[in-house]
């Protein structure tokens, strides 16, 4: 009967101490749960495979929007463009000089261009 009485009292005693800290064991959890929703919440280093990916896609966009300018269908611009930045460098050959800034006016209206760098060589008239 003692030992019954023993094993209940400490049990008894294990459940107050276990009940005791429990607050404490939560407010631990939530801190570690708000810890890892900021941690989640902040943006990972971009990778360089994302970076390449979004830079391509950002020249794509600009080059779109030059071939469908109306002077500009026959020329072949390449675009060179930094989605971070938004800097898009043109090069290629063009046939006048009106080209030139025919070309480089389409890309400033592409949203996200801040600046735009031409690079851009008149192809010689005839042949031979």
């Amino acid at each position: 009967m003692k030992l019954r009485l023993l094993a209940m009292s400490s049990g008894l005693a294990i459940a107050v101490a276990a009940f005791a800290y429990t607050p404490a064991f939560a407010a631990d959890a939530a801190a570690a749960a708000s810890d890892t929703t900021v941690a989640a919440g902040t943006q990972a280093t971009p990778t360089r495979k994302s970076v390449r990916a979004a830079n391509r896609a950002f020249s794509k966009t600009v080059q779109k929007a030059i071939f469908k300018t109306a002077g500009l269908q026959d020329t072949t611009i390449a675009v060179f463009g930094n989605a971070k930045t938004g800097h898009v460098t043109l090069a290629g050959q063009i046939s006048s000089e009106d080209q030139d800034a025919l070309a480089v006016d389409a890309a400033r209206k592409v949203q996200g261009v801040s600046s735009v760098s031409s690079k851009l060589t008149l192809r010689e008239q005839g042949g031979g």
